[in-house]
């Protein structure tokens, strides 16, 4: 088998972003989260190391790196669900709209219902269709016709009203893998958050599958700020604006190496680090 060359790796990735058509980001583009010197610990082992980055509303941003260096650790500290981890521990912050979610005063619940979170594995509720989609809005008070226009819209923003219309009230758990997860993000946007964190979304998913989850978050974008850990280099390249690169530090904790627009991390990276890992170096 022939050896592929660094430049031909890089090319990969540049005939994906070929492709892609992320939303540009500029000096004025409002940032919904900043994360300033974030230190995450499981007791005494600091997982997250000083991590700060800032992310633009209504876009994408990917965070990439090999097995182990944090990307799902940092992506659950985005919506306190580290909080349901005994023994954990966070220093620095993580604003939304200027306010930092890690306040003593703040309301998780509500934290979660702005901040939005689909798994890695598809995860229905075992309940219909319905009230898989449902279940957050009955939680807020919502019924009657209402909630049957939230139940349709959610179906409709998640790409799947026309594949389940008709059997609304079977099961969630009889549907293919690809649309329990695009069940499962209907579920998410019912309650209109204002972020969505996906966490390897596609990892289970067939190319198929993997395609229309990707072509919804392009869609989605356009409402909901989105940030997605993936170990699919060339689906960050197709959907991300920005993309975060993380690694381990010699302590093993997960440091951001780099942070910057798509195109650029992956056609001409500022760090080495970050070039070994996108042209299979390592990871």
């Amino acid at each position: 088998m022939l050896e592929t060359t660094q430049s031909e790796r890089l090319g990969i990735f540049t005939r994906a972003l070929s492709g892609n058509t992320p939303q540009e980001t500029s000096a004025d583009t409002k940032t919904k989260m900043r994360v300033q010197n974030l230190d995450f610990y499981y007791g005494n082992f600091r997982a997250i190391a000083g991590v700060t980055m800032d992310i633009p509303e209504k876009s994408i941003t990917a965070i990439i790196g090999s097995s182990g260096c944090g990307k799902s650790t940092l992506l659950r500290t985005f919506n306190r669900m580290g909080d349901l981890v005994g023994h954990t521990r966070v220093r620095g912050s993580v604003t939304l709209d200027g306010e930092n979610i890690y306040d003593r005063n703040v309301d998780v619940v509500l934290v979660r219902r702005r901040i939005g979170m689909v798994f890695q594995r598809p995860n229905p509720f075992p309940k219909s269709i319905f009230d898989n989609v449902a279940y957050g809005p009955r939680l807020l008070g919502v019924g009657g016709k209402a909630l049957e226009q939230i139940v349709e819209q959610s179906l409709r923003d998640a790409a799947l009203w026309d594949e389940v219309k008709d059997k609304l009230h079977q099961s969630g758990l009889a549907l293919s893998g690809g649309q329990q997860q695009r069940l499962c993000v209907a579920r998410t946007i019912a309650v209109k958050p204002e972020v969505i964190l996906m966490d390897e979304p596609c990892s289970a998913l067939d190319p198929i599958a993997t395609y229309k989850i990707e072509e919804l978050m392009i869609q989605l974008r356009n409402e909901y700020t989105i940030v997605i850990v993936t170990h699919n280099m060339q689906q960050a390249a197709r959907v991300s604006g920005l993309t975060a690169f993380m690694n381990m530090n010699p302590d093993r904790a997960g440091v951001l190496v780099e942070f910057g627009p798509t195109t650029q991390i992956f056609t001409n990276p500022a760090k080495k680090e970050t070039e070994d890992y996108i042209t299979g170096r390592f990871g």
